[in-house]
């Protein structure tokens, strides 16, 4: 519990030192603009609460990206780890955009109440309470506050509906049916807790596919897996996959490995550093490469977090990472 808090700390002070490249100059950071990246040609930073004026706080904004040359008519939607903000995911978001995704990533309530709430409570329901609360806004534990307009689900519907307004050329409307949300349409994919809140999201609707970056929700108190880890969900199981670094610093892989083994994933764990794409048709992938940045838990970061991520000499993800995030995604 204490490594998370320190993390929430570490991330939010990185956050209050950095301000996000505003391509339109416009003083509010609701910009849009080409990319320096030729593939990505559609870009845009969107404050949540200027979709929706009901929401005050968890404001950083949301980072939008898509390429118009290949799309592929679905939507990959990333949540970040605890007090992340998508700022820190560009290279994960924008190489879904460069796959032919409309790519969001997407701000939401994420401080660490909910490990504060679950991860030691005698009551294993409460991560799932706690998850669904922070999905649907419905009143499910006194561990969170998250009310309908602030909760992911709304936010996400809210944005949808704002980008078909304001951003007629890029079809948004496309992954909204009668008005709710086309989960069918949509890869949800999220790193620490929100990579729980991803495999979370598809046991209550069908998605495309859910993505998992360095996540777990383990029940340290009670040694296993949270409640809702086990139960049937509307997602295939097939749908579902996962990246982990062997060396995580915040959960245990040994720990990793029984929940996503009672989660039904196909394996075996396949290293991205020392094979290639499909990876044995592994859905759940690991490495153990040396993270771009050594401070403060690397080896969780290392998966999809900006700074920590091994990078190449232009300054992209490393071709091993580059290419599991493409297997991951989904072609």
């Amino acid at each position: 519990m204490k490594k998370l808090l320190y993390l929430s700390f570490f991330i939010l002070l990185f956050s209050c030192k950095k301000t996000p490249v505003n391509n339109s100059g416009n003083s509010n950071g609701n910009g849009n603009g080409n990319n320096n990246n030729p593939a990505v040609i559609f870009e845009r930073f969107i404050t949540p609460s200027t979709v929706n004026p009901m929401v005050t706080s968890f404001n950083s904004q949301h980072y939008i990206y898509v390429d118009t040359v290949t799309l592929k008519n679905k939507l990959f939607v990333f949540l970040p780890g605890t007090t992340g903000s998508p700022q820190f995911y560009k290279l994960i978001v924008k190489k879904a955009a460069a796959m032919g995704y409309h790519s969001i990533g997407l701000m939401y309530p994420n401080n660490s109440d909910l490990y504060t709430a679950a991860a030691s409570n005698a009551d294993n329901t409460q991560f799932g309470k706690c998850r669904q609360e922070i999905f649907d806004g419905t009143d499910q534990s006194t561990g969170v506050n998250v009310n309908f307009s602030n909760c992911i689900k709304t936010r996400l519907h809210d944005l949808l509906i704002y980008l078909q307004q304001q951003d007629t050329t890029h079809n948004w409307g496309q992954f909204m049916l009668n008005n709710e949300i086309d989960w069918s349409k949509i890869v949800i994919a999220g790193h620490s807790q929100g990579g729980g809140h991803a495999l979370y999201i598809s046991k209550q609707v069908s998605v495309e596919r859910a993505i998992s970056f360095s996540s777990i929700d383990w029940n340290s108190n009670l040694g296993r897996s949270a409640e809702w880890v086990t139960q049937p969900g509307a997602t295939d199981v097939a749908r579902l996959y996962s990246i982990n670094s062997i060396a995580d610093q915040i959960f245990s892989y040994a720990n990793v490995q029984t929940q996503l083994a009672e989660m039904g994933f196909t394996g075996p764990a396949v290293s991205i550093d020392s094979n290639q794409p499909p990876y044995s048709n592994s859905h759940t992938l690991t490495t153990t490469a040396t993270p771009a940045t050594n401070v403060l838990f690397p080896d969780h970061n290392v998966t999809c977090l900006d700074s920590y991520v091994p990078k190449n000499n232009t300054g992209g993800a490393a071709v091993n990472f580059d290419k599991a995030w493409e297997y991951l995604i989904g072609n």
